[in-house]
């Protein structure tokens, strides 16, 4: 059986869709392409149970549409598998049906979707569209594996029986499921991903988070362990991995000591919704450094404020962290309650510049447009923003608009409240408001393109300059300036 994983392209957005392994969909002016650590185990999984795997990433390898579908076209793949997402969930919906409308006695197709937005409303697809099968859960590597030796051959009878819980499927005019997906796979037994198969470099040198390049990423864990206090409530990924389970800080070495001498990489960024912390970040550290790898890679990870002391900072540099990324979300406290955000506004900057006195880089990210914020709540989160990397406290932010997606708690309580302005999917992505707030939703971009543009204030320049120590230091403040007008573009006007 030939097995497609694919991002399909969309000729009719202007810029780069940021949808492979992201937790808040956005199109960026400025290309920016993450490595997709999930579909790149799928696709592993099924390579060495000797499965034929094809690796077609049309939005990374720059394909137009006809482009894309001549590549499909040509492999003739018996099953088709997308990552989709809330605001292009329509589009594969269309792509689906246009590829059902190919199958002839020559070629039979199952196409199958995974992602948060079917893990939170499975039948809709089936309702909306030809599809096959949903996967349902963050374990759909594991899930389309079970899916793929169930079915054997693509024209045999499924054998349901053999299904793993969080399956939906046709069954007649019917659909039906297994059941609730469950996370019990155990992540140590994955194997190390075929990053050729898997083409790693279209994501190596076009990304933010790397300051040397190439760079490719891992995933310590799946996926935040603040999900054991129920999670932030405008996650997409508490949908997924509503648990949380680690890897050993062994197989993680092993994993970037592969990655050094196999790729020559210079940038490792680890994906995890949370990095590990507490003795398995310091194993992880003492590691790194016992094998040298802290000397030939920049390490960066997502953290939270308060879960490191100035100890584990130092500690964190010693073993070759770079970038921290930080969710700030909001400066307010009464927001960062509502959010389950599990944090003191007074954490965030004494976490910053702990970090930064330890010789780490911290990188903010920023929301707007919570409902019951009013402007002089925004007003506090940006002028905090601006402060913080004007200070030296932080490096680098990025800020968007808060986006409720289906299956979180965010939208729940926004359906509940009547906060949401529309249930049209396509209007979900992050270009436009689409909860009800105190504020035009004109001035909210606004004051998003605000906090970017601490980037042009004289005291952050003086700062950004003085911390020049090597050409990578310019090539990297370089390309933060491009992304800086990027973003600006990005909530301009429309």
């Amino acid at each position: 059986m030939k097995i497609a994983i694919t991002y399909p392209p969309f000729d009719d957005i202007k810029g780069t869709p940021l949808l492979s392994q992201n937790r808040q969909y956005q199109v960026f002016h400025n290309p920016t392409y993450i490595y997709p650590m999930v579909p790149a185990y799928a696709a592993t999984l099924l390579k060495n149970a000797g499965y034929d795997v094809v690796w077609l990433d049309g939005i990374a390898e720059k394909w137009s549409y006809q482009k894309w579908l001549k590549e499909i076209i040509r492999e003739k793949p018996d099953l088709i598998v997308m990552e989709t997402k809330t605001p292009v969930v329509k589009k594969h919906w269309e792509i689906i049906n246009d590829l059902k409308s190919l199958v002839t006695d020559h070629w039979s197709l199952i196409t199958v979707l995974v992602g948060d937005h079917v893990t939170a409303l499975p039948e809709e697809s089936f309702e909306k569209s030809k599809v096959d099968f949903v996967l349902t859960g963050g374990d759909y590597d594991f899930l389309l594996l079970n899916l793929c030796n169930s079915l054997q051959t693509p024209n045999s009878k499924l054998q349901t029986s053999k299904l793993e819980p969080g399956i939906y499927y046709r069954e007649g005019k019917k659909v039906k499921n297994t059941g609730k997906f469950l996370l019990n796979h155990d992540l140590n037994k994955l194997p190390f991903i075929n990053r050729e198969l898997t083409k790693w470099r279209l994501y190596a040198y076009e990304n933010g988070n790397y300051k040397r390049t190439p760079g490719t990423y891992i995933m310590a864990g799946r996926d935040c362990w603040h999900r054991i206090k129920g999670g932030c409530t405008f996650c997409s990924w508490t949908t997924l991995f509503p648990t949380w389970r680690a890897r050993k800080p062994e197989l993680l070495i092993d994993e970037i000591g592969f990655l050094i001498d196999s790729y020559g990489v210079k940038t490792v960024f680890d994906d995890t919704g949370t990095f590990i912390v507490g003795d398995q970040l310091r194993k992880f550290c003492r590691l790194m450094i016992k094998r040298g790898y802290n000397k030939k890679i920049d390490f960066s990870c997502n953290m939270r404020f308060g879960a490191c002391s100035f100890d584990d900072y130092k500690l964190m540099k010693k073993a070759g962290f770079r970038m921290l990324l930080f969710g700030l979300e909001s400066a307010n406290q009464e927001t960062l309650d509502k959010i389950n955000k599990n944090l003191k506004v007074e954490q965030i900057t004494d976490s910053c510049k702990k970090a930064k006195k330890a010789g780490l880089s911290p990188h903010l990210t920023i929301m707007l447009g919570f409902p019951w914020e009013t402007r002089r709540d925004v007003l506090e989160t940006v002028r905090l923003g601006r402060e913080l990397l004007k200070k030296g406290y932080a490096d680098t932010l990025q800020a968007t608009l808060i986006i409720p997606y289906p299956g979180t708690a965010l939208f729940r309580e926004a359906k509940e409240k009547d906060w949401l302005k529309t249930l049209n999917w396509d209007r979900y992505d992050m270009r436009r408001p689409v909860l009800k707030t105190k504020m035009k939703d004109g001035e909210l971009k606004r004051l998003v393109q605000e906090i970017y543009k601490v980037a042009f204030d004289p005291r952050f320049i003086i700062k950004r300059l003085i911390s020049i120590r090597s050409l990578d230091d310019v090539k990297f403040i370089s390309m933060a300036g491009r992304k800086v007008l990027g973003h600006l573009a990005d909530f301009g006007r429309r």
